[in-house]
Order: structure tokens, then C-alpha cells, then sequence
């Protein structure tokens, strides 16, 4: 098929799952946009092997093309649908149930301006509210108005990032992709090292079904106020497929993967869990958790630790910046905390997001979001 299309109905169109051939067009379309820093053959294998951790085997994530009709490789859109285990409470009542996490949203540039990205979303809803799912959530990288009108409001997309600062007498270098001069700096050295403990991915099942039932228990005891509360579970299978995104692009760029996934401090209470983001080189925080029981000057003080962990980390990777979505008052505390104890080495910065990753929830059949609460909307959640 050539040439410039003049414009598309839906009787032009077909929507459907797509075959292994079409999810296979469609990473090398989306791949001319978003492969680097990696190659293109590379990031197709590198999709396959994302489609088959845990979060996403056995048809959890499944793929979906908008093509032209009789002409089943010309694609026109794409996206993908991640099944998800999420809590709601409304009314002060708890529950259990599933939601779906749509991303990869894209359209062949030979077909952009026609509205198709928008038909094909039309037709996604109709399929996932065809079913008992609670809602669908994605990440907007055109800004809070384009899905809003398709139904996903946006939430808030607050963060902070803190960035290790050149010494005075730093000297420019190539960074480790040898693509970005940085300066040469004196390694971050945490305040305290002997009271954190850096964690290894076999020691993060068990802590992340602890952080689970803590979010659960938490969920049981909301009194009924007015709003529907909602949090996706910070479960093994959503942590894992997050490392196993670093670690792929770490493979294929050097060769090898970090070893540390998160650090947990010594009085065992409080951890986080971490992936390394190669291309927008960031250490991205997935989430802190606390125990049930520590005071707010525990959680602080073990924030701070936490975070110059994180800062150790990302300094070892050749990581100019660590990034955590959406602090609340102990991270935020805990974050001046660590920039006061390193005022020379870190600089802090708060601010919001206005045209990517904006994230925004959808209830299933087009409920009103209303007052609707995200609760621990971290980068875990992200997809």
C-alpha cells in the first residue's frame, strides 16, 4: 500500500486482537520511535521477552491492532492491555478485583490525523467493559486533554528528583553510553552505610507479599468518607516486570545487569525496591514501603536512608538523577533529609509533570470518576 491516505471510516478498518505476525509489525513500527537506545532487532526481541515474564505470560497482556480491511499487515494503530490486580474501598467497604493497564499506544505515521488512535481506543473500551474488570488506567505522553476526552481522567503527576551534583573541580568525561559529557565527580557515600542493606531480586518476593498484605490491611480499615479508594498491588509479577526492563537494556548495552534491586534499612521496617531507566538515565524509586507499626519519625529517618541508598546506586550506574512519583509528606521529609545531609553533593527538585506520563484511571462502562483517591500511585504502577 502507497501513498498518503486521503481518510478512514470504520468501514475501512478492522479492530482485533492481533495475530503473532501483526504484534510483531507493530514493535517494528512503534520500535522506529521508541527502540534507542537500543537497535531494532534488538528491541523486538526485547518486547517478546517482556510479553513473557509473570505480570504478562499466559494471555495476561494481550495486543491489539486497528488495520486496514483485506489488508491484514497494514497497520494503522496498536496498543496493548496488561491485566492487573488492584484494592478498592468505597463506603468502608474493602475489596479485591482487577483492572486493566493500557499502553503502547500508537499509530503508523502514514495514518496519524485521522482519529484512528481515538476509534481504536473506542473499540478497546467496548472489549474491556465487556467483562468484570474494575477500570483501566494509562500513562499519557500528549498531555491530561487528548484521553480525557476518551474518558481516562488525569490524576496528579507530582514528583521529585534528585540530582548528584558535580564537584567544583569536576572535570568533563563521556558517560557510560559515551553519549552525554558528565562531570567527573568524587563517588556519593551514604551517611550512615552500616544501616541499610542493599537487596538482591530473590529477596523481594517475600517482601513484596508483606507490602501487599500491609496495603491490604490498610484498605480494610478505611472509614467510609464520600470517596472510592483505589491502589494496584504492589505485587512480585508488577516489581518483576519493572527489573526485567532494566535488566534487558542493561544486558544488551553493557553487558551485564545491576545486582542490587532496592535496599532494606537494618531494623527491617522499612525497604524499596528500584529499576534503573538506561534511556532517560534515571534511578526511578518504585516504591518505599513501611511496616505498620513505625512511628513517622522512623518512616522519615528511614526514608532518608533509603534514599541515599538510591543515590549510591545510581552514582555506581553512572545515574545523574533519581526520580520518585508523587511524595508524600514522609518522602518528602525524608528527601530534604537526605539533601540537607549532603547539601554540596544533591540537588532537590519538586515539580509536576504537564505532558508525560500523566497517569489516568478510567472506571469500567463509563462510571463517573469523581472523587476517586489513587492511593500509592508510584512508578510501580507505571506500564
Amino acid at each position: 500500500m502507497g501513498g498518503q491516505p486521503m481518510g478512514l471510516g470504520a468501514s475501512d478498518v478492522v479492530f482485533s486482537e492481533a495475530t503473532p505476525e501483526q504484534r510483531q509489525i507493530a514493535w517494528e513500527l512503534n520500535g522506529a520511535s521508541w527502540a534507542p537506545p537500543m537497535p531494532l532487532d534488538t528491541y523486538t526481541v526485547y518486547k517478546g521477552h517482556l510479553s513473557q515474564q509473570e505480570l504478562t505470560k499466559d494471555n495476561r497482556c494481550r495486543y491489539w491492532v486497528l488495520y486496514l480491511k483485506g489488508y491484514p499487515r497494514q497497520i494503522i494503530a496498536s496498543c496493548e492491555t496488561t491485566r492487573k490486580a488492584l484494592l478498592i474501598s468505597e463506603n468502608g467497604v474493602s475489596r479485591e478485583g482487577f483492572g486493566y493497564a493500557v499502553a503502547s499506544v500508537f499509530t503508523n505515521p502514514a495514518y496519524r490525523r485521522l482519529g484512528m488512535a481515538a476509534y481504536m481506543l473506542r473499540q478497546l473500551k467496548a472489549v474491556m467493559d465487556a467483562d468484570d474488570s474494575e477500570c483501566s488506567i494509562l500513562y499519557s505522553d500528549v498531555g491530561k486533554l487528548y484521553y480525557a476526552t476518551l474518558g481516562w481522567k488525569a490524576f496528579p503527576s507530582k514528583q521529585v528528583t534528585l540530582t548528584l551534583l558535580p564537584s567544583p573541580t569536576s572535570t568533563p568525561v563521556l558517560g557510560p553510553q559515551n553519549d552525554e559529557k558528565m562531570s567527573k565527580r568524587p563517588a556519593f557515600k551514604h551517611s550512615e552505610p552500616d544501616a541499610v542493606r542493599y537487596l538482591q531480586q530473590e529477596e523481594l518476593k517475600d517482601l513484596c507479599e508483606l507490602d501487599e498484605m500491609q496495603l491490604s490491611a490498610k484498605f480494610d480499615q478505611m472509614a467510609a468518607d464520600g470517596s472510592t479508594h483505589i491502589a494496584f498491588l504492589p505485587s512480585y509479577a508488577q516489581i518483576s516486570w519493572q527489573l526485567a526492563r532494566s535488566e534487558f537494556v542493561a544486558g544488551t548495552l553493557f553487558e551485564k545487569a545491576p545486582t542490587y534491586k532496592g535496599a532494606i534499612t537494618n531494623d527491617t521496617q522499612s525497604w524499596v525496591y528500584w529499576a534503573h531507566d538506561w534511556r532517560e538515565k534515571k534511578l526511578k524509586v518504585l516504591r518505599i514501603a513501611h511496616g505498620l507499626s513505625t512511628t513517622m519519625e522512623q518512616r522519615i529517618r528511614n526514608t532518608k536512608l533509603l534514599l541515599e541508598a538510591a543515590l549510591v546506586e545510581a552514582d555506581t550506574w553512572g545515574l545523574p538523577r533519581v526520580l520518585m512519583w508523587n511524595p508524600g509528606e514522609v518522602f518528602t521529609r525524608g528527601c530534604k533529609a537526605a539533601g540537607n545531609a549532603h547539601p554540596d553533593d544533591v540537588k532537590i527538585v519538586f515539580d509536576e509533570r504537564a505532558d508525560t506520563s500523566i497517569p489516568s484511571l478510567r472506571w469500567s462502562k463509563g462510571k463517573d470518576v469523581g472523587d476517586t483517591v489513587w492511593e500509592s500511585n508510584f512508578y510501580y504502577c507505571w506500564c
